[in-house]
């Protein structure tokens, strides 16, 4: 959801440079209680919509970006992490009737992933949105990339020779190639005005400024690919983008 414009400020210092812990509220209902950092919300806080829907988490720069859970008033709750306010990467959902755990992009499920149902059930394989496209196979014995050549670009690929994917690009990153002058393109500033990320450009330091968050690091690369590459190819370079995060054990 989108953030409403504020109608006061609770934090006993400056409204427009107000830093530290502090409370803002909408009159609609809505509600933002955490931390500032030149007057917006950036680090922990939490942001409660009129509906009951709320969300509690990592911000930065207005946006809800890193982890956080997010809570809907039916009991239904993503944990995982955000990118300028959509969910990216691996997460769980809990809904009504069964648990949603596995890889997102723009807040759709997007990679492998695993669905348990209540009853003990479950769908495993690969997801794209609401649909099961794969199921997963058995390998009965080891085995290395180089035993599947189709694989051997993510291995291969150097800063060098990767660029990010068209098709894989988030909304906020389709257009032209990122221009030269990029104070030009994202002045300073422009957050106090604007958090649209889907309108906004994001020039090359400034996706480097939010992948390091993101990842904790901010030398992400995409393997090289055509212009419009198959859906496969782009799960698969999306599973590449977040590996390290499957090998740390923060998927289910």
């Amino acid at each position: 959801m989108t953030l409403p414009r504020p109608t006061s400020v609770r934090s006993g210092l400056c409204v427009n440079q107000r830093n530290g812990r502090g409370i803002q509220e909408w009159p609609d209902g809505s509600k933002y209680e955490g931390e500032f950092v030149n007057g917006l919300k950036q680090g922990a806080g939490v942001f409660t919509w009129p509906n009951g829907e709320f969300y509690e988490g990592s911000f930065y720069k207005d946006y809800r970006h890193g982890c956080g859970t997010y809570s809907w008033p039916d009991g239904g709750q993503f944990t995982g992490k955000f990118y300028l306010n959509r969910k990216e990467g691996y997460g769980l959902n809990c809904v009504t009737r069964c648990f949603l755990c596995g890889l997102h992009h723009a807040d759709e499920r997007f990679g492998p992933g695993v669905t348990t149902y209540l009853d003990g059930r479950q769908d495993v394989g690969l997801w794209y949105r609401h649909w099961l496209l794969r199921l997963p196979t058995c390998v009965g014995e080891g085995f290395t990339l180089r035993d599947f050549p189709e694989y051997m670009v993510f291995a291969q690929a150097s800063p060098t020779q990767s660029r990010r994917v068209n098709s894989m690009a988030p909304p906020w990153d389709c257009g032209p190639p990122l221009q030269q002058d990029e104070w030009f393109v994202l002045p300073p500033g422009i957050e106090s005005y604007s958090t649209d990320s889907d309108h906004l450009p994001t020039p090359q330091s400034r996706r480097q400024e939010l992948d390091l968050l993101f990842f904790g690091r901010g030398d992400i690369h995409m393997p090289s690919f055509s212009d419009d590459p198959p859906l496969q190819q782009q799960m698969e370079a999306h599973i590449h983008t977040h590996r390290s995060a499957a090998q740390q054990g923060l998927f289910c």
